[in-house]
């Protein structure tokens, strides 16, 4: 193969491929890849002859620029490769599609598409998301370019390496969407919340075919309820009945709120008895109360226990807590006695007993008081957060700085839109 440094899909298409004698085979039609991790290779180029479409292997190709493309056989040998049937076309399906740049974790669509020699392999580097990707295929990216000059401006390219893309399914034709589930994974559950609401329905279920249930639940949280329930209403129910498990039980119980009763029920059916218990309590409290706002994932020890015992206490129970920076201390009918924080835990000598470094001066909000208390208290007191409690003052709950950062401003996120 003869070097060249670089040629977008868009310069390939429609030029002429002759035969290693210069006789002409035909005009280039597409341009194939095989689905792998990195920087695809070019498999194939398609090329229109006057009597059939055919595919010749990259193995035949010796030449691919803006000019021309040429192969190293002659005409009469040209033969249709023999491919596996995974390989995507770059023009048929992937240009103008929607693509997740995990990188700036964002929707964007595919104007062109660039293609580079390394060493004597074609191979896919990058996606053309720009506005020049879309002059380059109408033709006039050399006369915008010369307008841009006499203006004393440039036509940058805006490309994003195929390093952040790759596909969540070769069928395409079916799901518009390109991007690497383990780089989708690895993003904040807010981005990939983010990601999703400027998708349809068909992409946002494909998206959470990729999560484990782990991070699923994470990017659920970080939506509206609205978009939280459509998407469990698309799922596999003892699927969707796993996630809402590992979701934070206030959360679960929003989310249930917004389904139909005869759905919720049978997603609850399908719970851990202990997780549906907690969340049939909290779907219980009017919307307005303290109570629909708090979650019951707490931690909440006996005055007796010693500083040493309770740290132990908290390695084990740490991971099914909302927060771990207060230590509630109950009595044996779970009335709340004390508060401690992490710190002053911390810093008590190994022996002594929550009962003395507690304290008994508590902030509390009742459960079914309106949620503005329990805004106001934490505003009031700089709180992590709140406890709360029931008509017999007992724990029942706490409500997260969290909670109330979202009930008084409600994130705006492009997480609403149907289709």
């Amino acid at each position: 193969m003869q070097p060249f440094t670089e040629v977008f899909v868009s310069d390939l298409i429609d030029k002429l491929c002759i035969d290693k004698v210069g006789n002409r085979v035909g005009r280039v039609k597409d341009v194939l890849i095989r689905p792998e991790a990195g920087f695809p290779k070019v498999c194939a180029v398609e090329v229109k002859r006057r009597w059939e479409t055919v595919a010749v292997s990259v193995a035949h190709v010796a030449l691919l620029n803006k000019q021309i493309v040429s192969l190293n056989i002659v005409r009469e040998d040209v033969r249709a490769a023999m491919l596996p049937g995974d390989e995507l076309y770059l023009r048929r399906d992937l240009l103008d599609r929607q693509i997740v740049d995990t990188d700036g974790a964002r929707v964007v669509r595919v104007n062109d598409l660039k293609i580079t020699q390394v060493n004597d392999e074609f191979r896919l580097v990058a996606v053309d998301i720009g506005f020049r990707g879309l002059v380059r295929r109408l033709g006039a990216e050399r006369t915008l370019r010369r307008v841009a000059g006499m203006m004393g401006r440039s036509l940058p390219e805006k490309l994003i390496s195929w390093g952040n893309v790759d596909l969540i399914t070769p069928d395409l034709s079916a799901i518009k969407l390109s991007v690497s589930q383990g780089k989708l994974a690895a993003l904040h559950p807010y981005d990939i919340a983010q990601i999703v609401g400027d998708l349809g329905t068909q992409e946002r279920s494909a998206i959470f075919q990729t999560l484990d249930n782990e991070k699923a639940a994470e990017t659920l949280a970080e939506m509206e309820t609205e978009m939280q329930a459509s998407i469990l209403e698309g799922m596999d129910k003892d699927r969707a009945a796993d996630i809402l498990e590992i979701m934070s039980s206030d959360d679960a119980a929003d989310v249930l709120n917004e389904l139909s009763d005869e759905k919720a029920e049978e997603l609850l059916d399908l719970m851990e008895h202990e997780e549906a218990a907690e969340v049939k309590e909290l779907r219980e409290y009017e919307e307005n109360e303290a109570g629909s706002l708090m979650t019951t994932e707490y931690i909440a020890l006996p005055e007796n226990l010693t500083a040493d015992a309770t740290i132990n206490e908290l390695r084990r129970l740490a991971p099914e807590a909302e927060t771990i920076y207060y230590i509630y201390v109950v009595d044996a009918e779970e009335h709340l006695a004390g508060v401690v924080s992490l710190r002053e835990l911390i810093i008590a000598k190994p022996e002594t007993r929550l009962s003395a470094i507690m304290r008994t001066r508590i902030i509390a909000v009742g459960d079914e008081a309106p949620i503005d208390d329990a805004i106001s208290l934490i505003r009031k007191y700089d709180l992590l957060a709140v406890p709360v409690t029931d008509a017999d003052k007992r724990l029942v709950g706490i409500i997260t700085v969290d909670d109330v950062i979202d009930a008084v401003m409600p994130r705006k996120r492009n997480v609403l839109k149907f289709s």
